[in-house]
This record gives C-alpha cells, structure tokens and sequence, in this order.
C-alpha cells in the first residue's frame, strides 16, 4: 500500500497575517505615543492664558509660568504652547511693569521663549509684540525691537486686545518717525476713535509716556480724527 503523504502546511497563509500584523503593531504605537503627546501637554497646561491688561492679569500669568512652561516643554513643536508660556511673562514685558527689579536672567529667559514660540507660531501677533518689547530692554537702537513691533501690526492688524500696549510701545519706538510705521500706527488710532471708544483712555496713557515725536504724531493725527480728544489730551498736559 502507497503510504499517504503528511498535509501540506499554508505557509502563505501565516505569512500574509505577519505582514498585516507588523505594520498594524506600529501604527498602535505610533497612534499611542501621539496620544501621550497631547494628553501630556493638555493636562499639564494651565487654565486659557490671555493678553495681559492690567497688573492683576499680569500677576495670575506670572503665576502660571511653571505649569505653563511644563505644558510647552511636552508639546515640542506645538506654537500654541509656546505662546502661552511667553505670556507668562507679562511681567518683563509689560511696559508699566518694567522696572530694574527684574533681573537680567529672566528677561533673556523671555526672549528665548518669545523667539522658540516665533519659530512655530509666527502668525501670533502677540508674540511679536512680546518680543518687541522684551528686545527693546537691551538697546531700542538695534533694529530687532522696531522690526518685531511691525511684524505685530502686520500679522494683527485688527486684534484689539493688543492695540493699548501696542500703542504705548510704538508712540515710544525710534520707528514714530518712519511714515509708514506712522500708517501703522493711525490704523489703531482709528480703530479707537471708530470702533472702540471705550479705549480712549489708552491713548491718554500712551500720550503720557511717548517720546516728544510720538506725542507730535498723536496731535498730528488727531487733528483731523478727533479733535474732542485731541483737546482732551491737551488739557491734561497743561497745553490748553
């Protein structure tokens, strides 16, 4: 008698379900590891971080820097994170805050998460202005404040939240005197005297503070744009 042959083993079989499972296996992990990601970054970051307005936001910011940093620090490339954690730091940056308290180490710490946070986000207008500010520190005469300064105009030109700061910064900057940073400039002045009179008193405080050619610049522009204000400055300055 033929003695029967063994069955034949599909080897094909087990082969294509390797296949399938390999690149299956990876992309689990791939797809686990991304969701570390984010939930790192999300559970560690702190509550919405807005532009800073007053002293108060200012001090609640300041308070969050650590969560906020830890959360950026998780999220890599993430711009979002990194522009919370250079809001952290309205302290140095807010103008009516600056002061020689502030040492010289935390001011560079806020450059360097202002420019990380540029580097994936440059869109954020916000950041600009924080850099312009922050740079303006070491020597306004440099060039890289008054440039920041634009690129805020030019990535937000209608974000009113930023225009009180902004306008303080500016109506100090080297770059009043340019004309076209001048356009730049009256677009928040009409966007005040327009849109947002409640942010009248803004330009009496960036009056106070400009410099002798930014004060010219306001009286200039408000000539023609509002002259109830423009009185109303003056008066306030003795000019009246």
């Amino acid at each position: 008698m033929p003695v029967p042959s063994p069955p034949k083993i599909n080897t094909q079989r087990g082969t294509s379900a390797g296949r399938f499972f390999a690149p299956a296996f990876i992309f689990a992990v791939v797809l686990a590891l991304q969701a570390f990601w984010i939930l790192a970054a999300e559970l560690s970051r702190p509550p919405y971080i807005s532009f800073p307005s007053d002293a108060e936001s200012t001090a609640d910011l300041a308070a969050n820097r650590n969560a906020a940093h830890l959360a950026a620090k998780f999220g890599i490339v993430r711009g979002d994170l990194w522009a919370q954690d250079a809001l952290t730091y309205s302290d140095v940056f807010r103008r009516e805050e600056q002061s020689n308290a502030v040492d010289a180490t935390t001011v560079q710490e806020a450059r360097n998460i202002a420019e990380r946070a540029l580097a994936f986000a440059p869109h954020d207008a916000r950041i600009w202005l924080v850099l312009a500010s922050v740079v303006s520190r070491f020597d306004w005469l440099n060039g890289k404040a008054s440039a920041a300064l634009r690129m805020s105009y030019y990535t937000g030109p209608n974000e009113v939240a930023l225009i009180p700061f902004r306008l303080m910064l500016s109506l100090t900057s080297p770059a009043i005197s340019d004309k076209d940073f001048q356009q730049l400039v009256a677009h928040d002045l009409r966007t005040i005297v327009n849109r947002r009179p409640e942010l009248k008193s803004a330009v009496a405080n960036a009056y106070r503070s400009a410099s002798p050619e930014g004060q010219q610049f306001i009286r200039d522009t408000l000539k023609g744009l509002d002259p109830n204000l423009l009185s109303n400055l003056a008066q306030k300055r003795g000019e009246g």
